[in-house]
């Protein structure tokens, strides 16, 4: 059951009650019997972890590659592959 606050009227106390979704009763101040009335609050709601923000679902960004690395992987045009020589047996 959610918590309301009230505040009383007539003595200005102020105290926390709990009332069905709904409920169009309000009650009467526990100190005095005096008229309440239903004060607003913040929601008591808590985001904790990542993805409740803009900034959290966009994509990281990668890092550069550097051009060192890509020289690596690619063969040099320098170094050639062996040729192979066409077989030299005679089939008589």
């Amino acid at each position: 059951m959610p918590r309301f606050d009230f505040k009383c009227s007539k003595c200005s106390y102020t105290f926390e009650q709990e009332l069905p979704f709904g409920s169009t009763d309000i009650p009467s101040c526990p100190q005095c019997d005096g008229v309440t009335e239903k004060l607003i609050s913040p929601p008591t709601i808590h985001f904790k972890g990542d993805g409740f923000y803009k900034n959290d679902s966009k994509p990281k960004p990668k890092p550069p590659k550097k051009k060192e690395e890509k020289k690596e992987k690619t063969p040099q045009k320098d170094e050639k592959k062996p040729s192979e020589k066409p077989s030299t047996k005679d089939t008589k």
